[in-house]
Protein backbone atom coordinates (compact mmCIF):
# COMPACT_ATOMS: atom_id res chain seq x y z
CA UNK A 1 0.00 0.00 0.00
CA UNK A 2 3.14 2.49 1.17
CA UNK A 3 4.93 1.76 -2.06
CA UNK A 4 1.65 2.44 -4.22
CA UNK A 5 0.90 5.86 -2.28
CA UNK A 6 4.76 6.68 -3.13
CA UNK A 7 4.41 6.08 -6.82
CA UNK A 8 1.20 8.05 -6.88
CA UNK A 9 2.57 10.96 -5.53
CA UNK A 10 5.23 10.95 -8.04
CA UNK A 11 3.11 10.72 -11.10
CA UNK A 12 1.40 13.81 -9.83
CA UNK A 13 4.61 15.68 -9.08
CA UNK A 14 5.91 14.71 -12.51
CA UNK A 15 2.52 15.96 -14.03
CA UNK A 16 2.49 19.42 -12.35
CA UNK A 17 6.17 20.10 -12.67
CA UNK A 18 5.47 19.36 -16.96
CA UNK A 19 5.25 22.40 -18.43
CA UNK A 20 1.69 23.49 -20.07
CA UNK A 21 1.65 23.66 -24.00
CA UNK A 22 2.44 27.87 -24.78
CA UNK A 23 -0.43 29.18 -26.39
CA UNK A 24 -0.18 30.80 -29.40
CA UNK A 25 2.19 34.00 -29.81
CA UNK A 26 -0.04 36.14 -32.45
CA UNK A 27 3.22 38.51 -33.39
CA UNK A 28 5.32 35.88 -34.00
CA UNK A 29 2.72 33.22 -35.39
CA UNK A 30 0.19 34.43 -36.87
CA UNK A 31 0.58 38.08 -37.64
CA UNK A 32 3.54 36.93 -40.41
CA UNK A 33 0.88 34.06 -41.97
CA UNK A 34 -1.66 37.16 -42.31
CA UNK A 35 0.22 40.15 -43.51
CA UNK A 36 2.04 37.88 -46.50
CA UNK A 37 -1.49 36.02 -47.61
CA UNK A 38 -4.43 38.01 -46.39
CA UNK A 39 -3.80 41.75 -46.25
CA UNK A 40 -3.30 42.30 -49.84
CA UNK A 41 -6.94 42.00 -50.51
CA UNK A 42 -8.15 42.99 -47.44
CA UNK A 43 -6.12 46.49 -46.65
CA UNK A 44 -7.49 49.68 -46.23
CA UNK A 45 -7.37 50.62 -49.84
CA UNK A 46 -8.51 47.57 -50.83
CA UNK A 47 -11.16 45.33 -49.11
CA UNK A 48 -12.68 42.55 -50.84
CA UNK A 49 -15.73 41.45 -49.96
CA UNK A 50 -16.08 44.72 -47.16
CA UNK A 51 -13.48 42.30 -44.93
CA UNK A 52 -9.90 44.44 -43.87
CA UNK A 53 -7.54 42.59 -41.90
CA UNK A 54 -5.44 45.60 -40.83
CA UNK A 55 -6.73 46.26 -37.11
CA UNK A 56 -8.36 43.87 -34.70
CA UNK A 57 -11.67 45.81 -34.09
CA UNK A 58 -11.85 45.68 -38.47
CA UNK A 59 -11.08 42.08 -38.68
CA UNK A 60 -14.05 41.43 -35.82
CA UNK A 61 -16.36 43.56 -37.96
CA UNK A 62 -16.04 40.74 -40.75
CA UNK A 63 -17.53 40.65 -44.25
CA UNK A 64 -20.23 41.88 -45.60
CA UNK A 65 -21.20 38.13 -45.12
CA UNK A 66 -20.80 38.29 -41.50
CA UNK A 67 -17.72 37.04 -38.78
CA UNK A 68 -15.15 35.33 -40.43
CA UNK A 69 -14.21 33.57 -36.85
CA UNK A 70 -15.72 32.04 -34.40
CA UNK A 71 -13.46 32.19 -31.26
CA UNK A 72 -12.51 28.68 -30.18
CA UNK A 73 -14.03 26.89 -33.65
CA UNK A 74 -12.25 26.68 -36.31
CA UNK A 75 -14.31 24.13 -38.32
CA UNK A 76 -16.65 26.89 -38.10
CA UNK A 77 -14.69 29.55 -38.84
CA UNK A 78 -14.77 31.18 -42.55
CA UNK A 79 -11.26 31.94 -42.52
CA UNK A 80 -10.03 28.10 -41.14
CA UNK A 81 -12.92 26.95 -44.19
CA UNK A 82 -11.11 29.19 -47.17
CA UNK A 83 -7.68 28.79 -45.61
CA UNK A 84 -7.74 25.00 -45.96
CA UNK A 85 -9.29 24.20 -49.11
CA UNK A 86 -7.61 22.58 -51.93
CA UNK A 87 -5.57 23.92 -54.52
CA UNK A 88 -7.70 23.34 -57.15
CA UNK A 89 -10.84 25.26 -55.65
CA UNK A 90 -12.43 28.64 -56.73
CA UNK A 91 -13.33 29.61 -53.20
CA UNK A 92 -9.64 28.70 -51.61
CA UNK A 93 -7.92 31.87 -50.12
CA UNK A 94 -5.39 33.30 -51.43
CA UNK A 95 -7.42 32.81 -54.58
CA UNK A 96 -4.18 33.57 -56.97
CA UNK A 97 -0.44 31.86 -55.96
CA UNK A 98 0.79 29.27 -53.72
CA UNK A 99 -2.30 28.44 -51.06
CA UNK A 100 -0.68 28.04 -47.06
CA UNK A 101 1.59 25.32 -45.91
CA UNK A 102 0.38 22.54 -43.83
CA UNK A 103 2.24 24.00 -41.36
CA UNK A 104 0.61 27.66 -41.88
CA UNK A 105 -3.05 26.52 -41.93
CA UNK A 106 -2.14 24.62 -38.47
CA UNK A 107 -1.09 27.71 -37.38
CA UNK A 108 -4.33 29.66 -38.33
CA UNK A 109 -6.37 26.57 -36.91
CA UNK A 110 -4.61 26.52 -33.24
CA UNK A 111 -4.86 30.60 -32.72
CA UNK A 112 -9.01 30.19 -33.77
CA UNK A 113 -8.89 27.19 -31.40
CA UNK A 114 -7.32 29.37 -28.54
CA UNK A 115 -9.82 32.32 -28.84
CA UNK A 116 -8.60 34.12 -31.80
CA UNK A 117 -6.69 36.35 -29.57
CA UNK A 118 -4.80 39.65 -31.23
CA UNK A 119 -3.30 42.09 -29.02
CA UNK A 120 -4.38 45.87 -27.89
CA UNK A 121 -2.88 47.98 -30.56
CA UNK A 122 -1.32 45.66 -32.97
CA UNK A 123 -1.57 46.53 -36.71
CA UNK A 124 -0.58 44.61 -39.59
CA UNK A 125 1.00 46.26 -42.61
CA UNK A 126 0.73 45.12 -46.37
CA UNK A 127 4.17 43.95 -47.51
CA UNK A 128 3.17 45.48 -50.61
CA UNK A 129 2.89 48.79 -49.70
CA UNK A 130 6.04 48.64 -47.71
CA UNK A 131 8.10 47.59 -50.60
CA UNK A 132 6.60 50.13 -52.78
CA UNK A 133 7.26 53.19 -50.09
CA UNK A 134 11.14 51.70 -49.86
CA UNK A 135 11.36 52.59 -53.34
CA UNK A 136 10.25 55.42 -54.44
CA UNK A 137 10.80 55.14 -58.35
CA UNK A 138 8.57 52.18 -58.37
CA UNK A 139 5.40 52.93 -60.09
CA UNK A 140 2.67 51.13 -57.46
CA UNK A 141 0.43 48.62 -58.90
CA UNK A 142 -3.16 50.66 -59.42
CA UNK A 143 -6.00 48.97 -58.98
CA UNK A 144 -8.26 48.68 -61.74
CA UNK A 145 -11.47 51.20 -60.81
CA UNK A 146 -13.55 49.28 -64.41
CA UNK A 147 -16.16 50.74 -66.15
CA UNK A 148 -18.99 53.57 -65.02
CA UNK A 149 -21.67 51.16 -64.20
CA UNK A 150 -24.93 51.49 -66.70
CA UNK A 151 -28.35 51.33 -65.90
CA UNK A 152 -29.03 47.90 -67.25
CA UNK A 153 -25.75 46.86 -65.22
CA UNK A 154 -27.04 47.56 -62.16
CA UNK A 155 -30.82 45.80 -63.07
CA UNK A 156 -29.22 43.03 -63.92
CA UNK A 157 -27.01 42.79 -60.45
CA UNK A 158 -30.17 43.47 -58.62
CA UNK A 159 -31.93 40.96 -60.21
CA UNK A 160 -29.20 38.34 -59.45
CA UNK A 161 -29.79 39.65 -55.89
CA UNK A 162 -32.89 38.80 -55.87
CA UNK A 163 -33.06 35.55 -57.51
CA UNK A 164 -30.64 34.37 -54.65
CA UNK A 165 -27.80 34.70 -56.57
CA UNK A 166 -24.63 36.29 -55.08
CA UNK A 167 -23.47 39.36 -56.67
CA UNK A 168 -21.18 41.43 -54.94
CA UNK A 169 -18.54 44.19 -55.89
CA UNK A 170 -14.60 43.12 -55.52
CA UNK A 171 -13.95 46.01 -53.31
CA UNK A 172 -14.79 49.53 -52.17
CA UNK A 173 -12.73 51.33 -54.81
CA UNK A 174 -14.10 49.21 -58.35
CA UNK A 175 -16.79 48.71 -60.03
CA UNK A 176 -15.73 45.36 -60.77
CA UNK A 177 -18.14 42.41 -59.72
CA UNK A 178 -17.91 38.76 -58.26
CA UNK A 179 -20.83 36.93 -59.45
CA UNK A 180 -21.62 33.17 -57.93
CA UNK A 181 -24.06 31.30 -58.93
CA UNK A 182 -23.03 28.15 -56.93
CA UNK A 183 -25.30 28.96 -53.83
CA UNK A 184 -28.40 27.99 -55.93
CA UNK A 185 -27.08 24.69 -57.44
CA UNK A 186 -29.25 22.89 -59.89
CA UNK A 187 -31.65 25.10 -59.79
CA UNK A 188 -29.76 27.47 -61.96
CA UNK A 189 -30.99 27.34 -65.37
CA UNK A 190 -29.14 28.62 -68.97
CA UNK A 191 -31.30 31.23 -69.38
CA UNK A 192 -30.35 33.23 -66.32
CA UNK A 193 -27.57 34.57 -67.54
CA UNK A 194 -28.92 36.34 -70.36
CA UNK A 195 -28.24 39.06 -67.48
CA UNK A 196 -24.77 38.31 -67.37
CA UNK A 197 -24.49 40.01 -70.93
CA UNK A 198 -25.27 43.50 -69.45
CA UNK A 199 -21.94 43.39 -67.24
CA UNK A 200 -18.95 44.57 -68.64
CA UNK A 201 -17.51 44.72 -64.68
CA UNK A 202 -17.72 41.27 -64.62
CA UNK A 203 -14.55 39.76 -63.69
CA UNK A 204 -14.99 36.47 -61.69
CA UNK A 205 -17.65 34.00 -62.10
CA UNK A 206 -18.74 31.22 -60.82
CA UNK A 207 -21.16 28.22 -62.38
CA UNK A 208 -19.70 25.25 -60.08
CA UNK A 209 -22.44 22.55 -59.76
CA UNK A 210 -25.17 24.34 -61.26
CA UNK A 211 -27.10 22.69 -64.43
CA UNK A 212 -25.53 25.09 -67.31
CA UNK A 213 -24.51 23.73 -70.14
CA UNK A 214 -22.91 24.51 -73.58
CA UNK A 215 -25.63 26.53 -74.67
CA UNK A 216 -25.33 29.05 -71.85
CA UNK A 217 -21.86 30.09 -72.45
CA UNK A 218 -22.89 32.23 -75.48
CA UNK A 219 -24.11 34.72 -73.50
CA UNK A 220 -20.86 35.21 -72.03
CA UNK A 221 -18.85 35.92 -74.98
CA UNK A 222 -19.69 39.56 -74.10
CA UNK A 223 -17.66 39.11 -70.81
CA UNK A 224 -14.28 39.79 -72.30
CA UNK A 225 -13.04 41.47 -68.93
CA UNK A 226 -13.72 37.76 -66.76
CA UNK A 227 -10.00 36.98 -65.25
CA UNK A 228 -11.80 33.95 -63.10
CA UNK A 229 -14.52 31.18 -64.41
CA UNK A 230 -15.02 28.60 -62.40
CA UNK A 231 -17.39 25.81 -64.74
CA UNK A 232 -16.30 22.72 -62.10
CA UNK A 233 -19.03 19.62 -62.02
CA UNK A 234 -21.02 21.36 -64.92
CA UNK A 235 -22.47 19.71 -68.10
CA UNK A 236 -20.23 21.81 -70.03
CA UNK A 237 -18.15 19.99 -72.72
CA UNK A 238 -15.40 20.91 -75.36
CA UNK A 239 -18.39 22.56 -77.82
CA UNK A 240 -19.06 24.97 -74.45
CA UNK A 241 -15.31 26.11 -74.52
CA UNK A 242 -15.08 27.38 -78.21
CA UNK A 243 -17.44 30.56 -76.43
CA UNK A 244 -14.41 31.97 -74.50
CA UNK A 245 -12.21 32.33 -77.27
CA UNK A 246 -12.79 36.08 -77.05
CA UNK A 247 -12.12 36.25 -73.15
CA UNK A 248 -8.13 37.55 -73.18
CA UNK A 249 -7.96 38.69 -69.84
CA UNK A 250 -8.77 35.36 -68.09
CA UNK A 251 -6.19 34.01 -65.70
CA UNK A 252 -8.08 30.90 -64.05
CA UNK A 253 -10.22 28.25 -65.74
CA UNK A 254 -11.57 25.85 -63.97
CA UNK A 255 -13.28 22.38 -65.31
CA UNK A 256 -12.78 19.94 -62.91
CA UNK A 257 -15.55 16.67 -62.99
CA UNK A 258 -17.05 17.78 -66.67
CA UNK A 259 -16.97 16.20 -69.63
CA UNK A 260 -14.08 18.19 -71.60
CA UNK A 261 -11.41 16.28 -73.44
CA UNK A 262 -7.66 17.41 -75.36
CA UNK A 263 -9.96 18.95 -78.23
CA UNK A 264 -11.68 21.16 -75.58
CA UNK A 265 -8.53 22.38 -74.75
CA UNK A 266 -7.39 23.90 -77.96
CA UNK A 267 -10.23 26.56 -77.90
CA UNK A 268 -8.25 27.92 -75.09
CA UNK A 269 -4.77 28.68 -76.99
CA UNK A 270 -5.37 31.34 -77.67
CA UNK A 271 -5.71 33.13 -74.16
CA UNK A 272 -2.59 33.91 -73.37
CA UNK A 273 -3.09 35.10 -70.15
CA UNK A 274 -4.39 32.24 -68.75
CA UNK A 275 -2.02 31.12 -65.87
CA UNK A 276 -4.42 28.04 -64.17
CA UNK A 277 -6.01 25.66 -65.63
CA UNK A 278 -8.05 22.83 -63.66
CA UNK A 279 -8.88 19.54 -65.63
CA UNK A 280 -9.64 17.09 -62.43
CA UNK A 281 -11.48 14.14 -63.58
CA UNK A 282 -12.72 15.09 -66.95
CA UNK A 283 -11.02 13.37 -70.12
CA UNK A 284 -8.16 15.37 -70.52
CA UNK A 285 -5.15 13.41 -70.71
CA UNK A 286 -1.80 13.66 -69.75
CA UNK A 287 -0.62 14.49 -73.55
CA UNK A 288 -3.53 16.73 -73.92
CA UNK A 289 -2.12 18.63 -71.12
CA UNK A 290 0.67 19.04 -72.38
CA UNK A 291 0.10 20.50 -75.32
CA UNK A 292 -2.02 23.09 -73.98
CA UNK A 293 0.77 23.52 -71.58
CA UNK A 294 3.12 24.04 -74.39
CA UNK A 295 1.11 26.82 -76.00
CA UNK A 296 0.27 29.04 -73.37
CA UNK A 297 3.33 30.40 -71.36
CA UNK A 298 3.25 29.74 -67.77
CA UNK A 299 0.24 27.88 -67.53
CA UNK A 300 -0.05 25.46 -64.87
CA UNK A 301 -2.53 22.48 -65.72
CA UNK A 302 -3.92 21.03 -62.90
CA UNK A 303 -4.79 17.13 -62.89
CA UNK A 304 -5.01 16.25 -59.61
CA UNK A 305 -3.63 13.14 -58.22
CA UNK A 306 -1.78 11.00 -60.89
CA UNK A 307 -0.88 7.75 -59.45
CA UNK A 308 2.51 6.37 -60.42
CA UNK A 309 2.49 4.32 -63.69
CA UNK A 310 2.24 0.28 -62.72
CA UNK A 311 5.91 -1.20 -62.77
CA UNK A 312 6.67 -3.59 -65.89
CA UNK A 313 5.58 -6.58 -65.33
CA UNK A 314 8.27 -9.04 -64.47
CA UNK A 315 8.88 -12.07 -66.12
CA UNK A 316 8.52 -15.16 -64.69
CA UNK A 317 11.65 -16.59 -62.61
CA UNK A 318 12.97 -19.81 -64.58
CA UNK A 319 12.86 -22.54 -62.56
CA UNK A 320 15.84 -24.50 -62.08
CA UNK A 321 16.31 -27.88 -63.34
CA UNK A 322 16.00 -30.09 -60.46
CA UNK A 323 19.03 -31.99 -59.15
CA UNK A 324 18.31 -35.68 -60.36
CA UNK A 325 17.61 -37.94 -57.88
CA UNK A 326 20.12 -40.95 -57.37
CA UNK A 327 18.93 -44.24 -57.42
CA UNK A 328 19.32 -46.14 -55.06
CA UNK A 329 20.66 -49.35 -55.51
CA UNK A 330 19.14 -51.80 -54.47
CA UNK A 331 21.36 -54.88 -52.14
CA UNK A 332 22.32 -57.66 -54.79
CA UNK A 333 20.25 -60.94 -53.65
CA UNK A 334 22.68 -63.62 -52.56
CA UNK A 335 22.29 -66.51 -54.48
CA UNK A 336 21.75 -69.97 -52.73
CA UNK A 337 24.28 -72.65 -53.26
CA UNK A 338 22.52 -75.11 -55.57
CA UNK A 339 22.29 -78.42 -53.29
CA UNK A 340 23.99 -81.54 -54.62
CA UNK A 341 21.51 -84.01 -55.90
CA UNK A 342 22.57 -87.07 -54.63
CA UNK A 343 24.39 -89.63 -56.57
CA UNK A 344 22.72 -92.75 -57.60
CA UNK A 345 23.76 -96.52 -56.83
CA UNK A 346 24.90 -98.36 -59.78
Amino acid sequence: MNRFMILLCAAAVLGLARPAAADMDFNKDVKPILEGTCLRCHNPEKAKGKLRMDTRENFLKGSENGPVVVAGKPEASKLYQLVNQPKSSEDRMPPEGEPLKKDQIATIEKWIKEGAKWPDGVTLKFAGATAAAATPTAAAPKDDPGVPITDAEKAGVAKLQTGGVLAIRLAQNTNLLRVDFSLRGKEVKDDELVLLMDMPNLTELNLGGTNVTDASLAHLKPLTNLTRLGLQNTKITDAGLANLAGMTKLTSLNVYGTAVTDGGLQNLAALKSLKHLYVWQTKVTAEGAKKIGGAISGLDVERGYEPPPPPPPQEPAKAKDAPKKTEEKKPEEKKKPEEKKPEEKK
